[in-house]
């Protein structure tokens, strides 16, 4: 009994290992998961945007007061010396004044404590300037984060759908070539026949050892594309992709809705966007250096016994500061801080510009694309036919091998046309998404089922 609870178990291990083992289907959302958990380029992005977040908590106190404590202990002394005439009190023959002397030294050994206050009431606008920054270098990183993840995105749809369609070619090559094989086989009968010539023969062992060559190039076309997208997720142990090429099955939106879109909501731009506005912050911040600032102040000192009779218990008011000339060139600072702003309004137009372009580009291939799919529907299935009525005279003896192998090969063309028209859809979309900031929309296209699913 007790053997029989061993051997129980360790079945049930070997089964437990097994299903480990199998690695599960990958969909590309599942995909898209791991990408956003695993990738170093966003765990950087958020990084930032935490940091900037930081940055902009530290400054929202930045108008309130300053209270530092000091301590310390010094050694000194101070030498008084006074000699002067004092009139008399009592007017006295002869006497009208007497001299009077104070000469003393003082110690000013002792420990000292004290608290001190600053209270900034008016800066000219410097601390406004660097919280509005602040808060502006917060966007510029929320907005660089999005742009890494649409970025990402656009990669990652790249790489999965390249995949499949690099396993799907792989696939289709096997298939043709067990065919010719079929054929070989049938071709070294007929040559024993004398139905054939030995050449007749021989030709088709040499179409059939060229298709062996394509099938092991898409192979290794194959484990290079599973190798790239092992290496964005990460991961060199997932399953078959079970997320299909596809082409959407409805009207692609018009080419103005894109484009305003994107113009709305692109990364890249409000990136710059962030950043012209931190440079105009920067104007203001360089111009506050040429306003007075005011502030307020106040001391306390707890230590009183070893003061001295000039030192005050606590001390409080309101001072002025006003710069009459400064190291730094303040005008030159305005200069460059304006200069930043043009150059930010320059790179955004830049930008803008760029995102139209691709927005304009990715919408023509998407939709050329779509067309090139529908339109190969035919061909596939004009080359099929053919190539079944080639392989049936063949059988016959009505047609020849290099009749065969031409059909087979315009069939072999048309299916991988209609794979690349596909892929092409697919990354384009992908891409067209991307720069409009709305890849949650390619989402929605990817797991509905208003698409063609290329199989």
């Amino acid at each position: 009994m007790f053997k029989i609870k061993i051997c129980t178990c360790l079945l049930l291990a070997l089964a437990a290992a097994d299903f480990a083992s199998a690695a599960m289907p990958l969909s590309f959302t599942v995909a898209r998961d791991w990408l956003y958990e695993r990738s170093d380029k966003i765990k950087s992005s958020e990084a930032n945007v935490q940091s900037k977040q930081e940055t902009q908590k530290s400054l929202e106190m930045l108008g309130g007061p300053t209270v530092t404590v000091q301590a310390f202990q010094i050694a000194g002394q101070k030498k008084i010396d006074i000699n002067t005439q004092v009139p008399s009190p009592i007017p006295l023959p002869g006497l009208t004044s007497f001299n009077v002397g104070l000469h003393e030294k003082m110690s000013l050994n002792g420990p000292r404590a004290s608290a001190t206050a600053t209270w900034p009431i008016y800066t000219g606008g410097k601390i406004s300037a660097a919280q509005e920054a602040s808060k502006y270098a917060v966007d510029e990183a929320m907005a660089q984060k999005r742009a890494d993840v649409e970025d990402l995105d656009a990669q990652l749809a790249g790489y999965y759908f390249g995949t499949q369609l690099a396993v799907s070619i792989e696939k289709l090559q096997k298939d043709m070539l067990a065919h010719q094989d079929q054929e070989l086989a049938k071709a070294k009968k007929f040559e024993k026949q004398g139905m054939i010539s030995k050449i007749e023969r021989m030709s088709v062992q040499v179409q059939r050892d060229n298709r062996h060559r394509e099938y092991l190039k898409a192979k290794d076309n194959a484990k290079v594309a599973k190798l790239q997208l092992a290496r964005l997720l990460r991961d060199d142990d997932f399953g078959d992709l079970s997320t299909p090429l596809f082409v959407l099955n409805v009207p692609l939106q018009p080419l103005k809705y894109w484009v305003d879109t994107a113009l709305a909501a692109n990364p890249q731009i409000a990136v710059i966007q962030a950043k012209a506005d931190q440079a105009s912050e920067g104007v203001k911040a360089q111009k506050g250096a040429w306003h007075p600032q005011v502030f307020a102040f106040g001391t306390y000192n707890f230590i009183k016994h070893y003061q001295t009779l000039v030192e005050p218990n606590w001390i409080a008011g309101i001072g002025v500061n006003f710069t009459l000339w400064d190291a730094k060139d303040r005008r030159a600072s305005i200069r460059s801080a304006e200069a930043t702003v043009r150059q930010a309004e320059a790179g955004k137009a830049e930008a803008i510009n760029q995102v139209r372009t691709g927005v304009e580009v990715a919408w023509l291939k998407t939709k050329n694309a779509i067309e090139q799919y529908k339109l190969s529907a035919s061909t596939v299935k004009l080359a099929s036919e053919n190539l079944r009525l080639k392989s049936k005279s063949f059988g016959e003896g009505l047609a020849t091998a290099l009749d065969v192998n031409e059909a087979r090969n315009q069939l072999l063309q048309a299916e991988v046309g209609r794979r690349l028209a596909a892929f092409e859809f697919v990354s384009n979309y992908a891409m067209l998404h991307a720069i409009a900031g709305q890849m949650s929309e390619f989402m929605n296209a990817v797991n509905n089922r208003q698409v063609i699913i290329e199989q």
